[in-house]
């Protein structure tokens, strides 16, 4: 009797001891589990989006959150937003709806100067961030008037190793440049279309890099911004372009080659659009923006079928573009009001 009741604690305690081991080895499970998503990044951590807008272009604001710009503001932890001046927005609701604003106070005209200070902010941005993350490999940027398939960015990058010297974009010029009193030429990523650059490139160009020098080597050059950057990765670091023209799209290439013309397959796998107003107006990319989404939720012949009938339907209602302007910047009605009131002087006079 002594003997089993003996047996039958020992069982209890082998019981309780494999119990207590199962237990530990599940608790131990989940936090090595814990403790690999802290220290694995994805591509959405390691690249940063930046967009260059204007207190003059405010209303395209409403667009890009109307369709690729994550509404919740979580999701937008590798977006950020670069604009000149802040205290000149009316509508300083739309700013909340940004996690990441950043206010450069650059001169808020369109001439080279006034860009190349905006893209030298750019740079910095990346620069400071990385101080502070060390896992950032990408750089994108973009303009207030495109539209971004950020899944189909993020999947092109995880396929490409950052460690290496990469200069991604399109180019918007069929020649490639001359620099004066030598033989070689360079070509670059136009702005319009979007551009990604790996840290191993960025690490590269720090040194040409500055708020200071940037504008100034900009004007004493006689090139624009995107050209400069092309100028500095082809001709001083000779890291050639990858050019990907069917991927990326800017507002530059002509109407009858524009993306109104692509089928089903090139809105799915593209990864920019640039829109301009006389062409799809940027009203357009919330719609653009839900015909992916459908291809993405495997609806590609309802999303197929719906976008013949805009092609279609934009054929056979064409816009009326006399004298008309880029309504969503208020600084193109100012240079719209101008032409005509010198016309009128003109005409006046005559």
């Amino acid at each position: 009797m002594f003997r089993r009741w003996n047996r039958f604690i020992l069982r209890c305690r082998l019981i309780v001891i494999l119990l207590i081991s199962i237990s530990m080895f599940f608790i131990l499970t989940t936090l090595i589990t814990e403790q690999k998503k802290l220290f694995t990044s994805t591509i959405v951590d390691r690249t940063i989006i930046l967009i260059r807008t204007s207190y003059h272009c405010q209303l395209r604001l409403n667009y890009l959150l109307q369709s690729w710009i994550p509404s919740n503001l979580f999701q937008q932890s590798n977006i950020y937003l670069l604009t000149d001046n802040i205290s000149k927005y009316t509508n300083k609701k739309i700013l909340n709806s940004f996690k990441n604003l950043i206010e450069t106070n650059c001169p808020q005209t369109h001439n080279r100067f006034d860009l190349c200070c905006k893209t030298a902010h750019e740079f910095e941005l990346f620069y400071n961030l990385s101080e502070i993350n060390s896992n950032l490999d990408w750089m994108c940027r973009f303009d207030d008037d495109q539209y971004v398939n950020l899944n189909n960015l993020y999947q092109f990058l995880s396929q490409i190793n950052s460690s290496k010297l990469y200069y991604i974009g399109r180019t918007s010029i069929d020649y490639r440049l001359k620099v004066p009193k030598h033989n070689r030429t360079y070509t670059f990523a136009t702005y319009g279309a979007g551009v990604c650059f790996s840290r191993a490139l960025l690490e590269k160009l720090r040194p040409y890099i500055n708020k200071t020098n940037l504008p100034h080597e900009c004007i004493k050059h006689g090139i624009s911004d995107d050209a400069y950057i092309g100028y500095l990765t082809e001709f001083i670091l000779n890291v050639s372009l990858t050019s990907l023209r069917e991927l990326f799209h800017s507002h530059l290439e002509k109407l009858d080659i524009s993306f109104r013309y692509f089928n089903i397959n090139y809105l799915q796998h593209a990864i920019t659009f640039g829109f301009a107003w006389d062409r799809y107006k940027l009203s357009w990319l919330p719609i653009i923006h839900q015909i992916i989404q459908l291809i993405n939720k495997g609806e590609k012949y309802t999303a197929n079928i719906l976008w013949i009938f805009l092609q279609n339907y934009e054929k056979e209602h064409p816009d009326n573009l006399t004298n008309q302007y880029d309504q969503s910047c208020t600084s193109y009605k100012q240079k719209s009001y101008e032409k005509n009131t010198f016309k009128i002087r003109i005409n006046k006079t005559i």
